[in-house]
Order: structure tokens, then C-alpha cells, then sequence
């Protein structure tokens, strides 16, 4: 039996669902499930993994048919721009779905139901509920409808997400020939909530230091923080 009432949100999403189960699991977050004794299996981070693949494959698929002329190098740097935790977060407020995120008690107090990492999860797992509800073309449609801005904008260069890439970028250009190095240098909680600390350096100067949900989020939010320090260090 479902704890809420999807109606609306799949209004919102453009797509209903024959087993309202696979959506309540999609809104499902692990410290929800630990803290009423289910197992790790029960949350969505299983759909998520799903859910992270079928959109690799649509959004490049979008930006192929929209680019036709580009090469691998250009495809691949537009999908990291608009498959990213920020955009899908993005995406996940416009459709309100940290209404309806299942949370443990610590995990909502501290703000959870507005995190990013949360919200994008969540966004991965719902379209990982749709295409195992409905199938592919059912979650191409879903996409499509609620995707097709981001992927315009990322395509237009009006948005640039990959900034670990943006300050490898950087760091070669204008003269600078820098080495830029990423290391993890902490890790902490349980399986189901890590966190990583990592800091990144041009060559031996450290440029700054961050803490993500996974090793990829930390270096993104690592490089973010280091492409105004370098810029400001490393002056041509």
C-alpha cells in the first residue's frame, strides 16, 4: 500500500503508473529504510543505477540528433553538462518531488528533502521506475518532455556542469601548463551514506578542498571551488 498519493507528480512527470509500488520505492531513501528495519535493497538506490544508464543513452541520443555534425570529444562533454547531479536536482524541484521523499528522521532535519544529491537520485530512480513500468520508449517519452531544455541549454553552452573538466581545460590553456591532481584524502560513514573529502592541486599548490556523497561528486564540487582560486593564483 502506498504511503502517498502520486497523482499530481505524474501529472507533472507526463507519465502514470500501473505499480504505484515501483514509484513509492523510487521516492525511498536508504535512511528511511534503515530506520524501519527493511534492507538496502528496498531503497532506490538499485533504481538509480538503472536509471543513471537510461539516461546516458537518451540524453545522448538527443544531443547526436540535435548535433549531427559533432564529434565524440563534443557529445560526450554536452551529455556531463546535462546529466549531472545539479541538473536533475533542478528538474526534481520544478516537479516537487522532495515532497515526497521517504527519509529517516535524521536525514529530514538536517534538510534532506532539498539536498541535491537527494534530489537527483531520486530523479535517476523514477526513471528507472518508468522504464521498468512502461519500458524504453515510455521512458524516452519522460525524457524527452522533461529534459529537452536542459539538454538545449547544455548543447548552446548556456550551462557547463563538468567542472573537473573545465579546470583540466584551464589549466592547459593561456600559457599554463599545470598538472592538476585530485585526491581522496577521507572517507567516513556507512555503506549507505558515505562521505568523501577531496582537494586538488596545480601541480604542488593546493587550490581547495570539498566533500561530496560519492568520489565523483566530491572532485566536481572540489573543481568548482579550485577554478576561481587558480584562475586568481595563476595569473598570465
Amino acid at each position: 500500500m502506498c504511503v502517498n498519493d502520486y497523482t499530481e507528480f505524474e501529472a507533472r512527470l507526463g507519465y502514470s503508473f500501473r505499480d504505484k509500488s515501483l514509484l513509492e520505492t523510487a521516492f525511498t531513501h536508504t535512511t528511511y529504510v534503515f530506520e524501519n528495519g527493511g534492507e538496502h535493497w528496498q531503497s532506490n538506490q538499485r533504481l538509480e543505477f538503472i536509471g543513471d544508464a537510461v539516461l546516458d543513452v537518451i540524453v545522448g541520443e538527443m544531443i547526436y540528433n540535435l548535433r549531427p555534425k559533432c564529434d565524440e570529444g563534443f557529445l560526450s562533454k554536452k551529455r556531463s553538462a546535462a546529466v549531472c547531479e545539479r541538473s536533475f536536482a533542478e528538474i526534481a524541484r520544478d516537479l516537487d518531488m522532495g515532497s515526497y521523499l521517504l527519509l529517516g528522521k535524521g536525514e529530514d532535519l538536517s534538510g534532506g528533502a532539498d539536498k541535491d544529491s537527494n534530489l537527483a537520485d531520486c530523479f535517476e530512480s523514477v526513471i528507472a521506475a518508468v522504464y521498468f513500468d512502461g519500458g524504453f520508449e515510455a521512458a524516452r517519452s519522460v525524457i524527452y518532455k522533461n529534459l529537452t531544455d536542459t539538454v538545449n541549454k547544455a548543447v548552446n553552452g548556456e550551462i557547463f556542469m563538468d567542472y573537473k573538466s573545465r579546470l583540466l581545460e584551464i589549466s592547459q590553456s593561456k600559457g599554463k601548463r599545470h598538472q592538476i591532481v585530485f585526491r581522496i584524502v577521507g572517507e567516513r560513514g556507512p555503506a549507505h551514506q558515505k562521505e568523501f573529502d577531496c582537494e586538488v592541486y596545480a601541480d604542488d599548490t593546493f587550490l581547495a578542498r570539498a566533500t561530496g556523497h560519492s568520489k565523483k561528486d566530491a572532485e566536481q564540487k572540489c573543481a568548482k571551488e579550485a577554478i576561481e582560486v587558480y584562475n586568481s593564483t595563476f595569473v598570465v
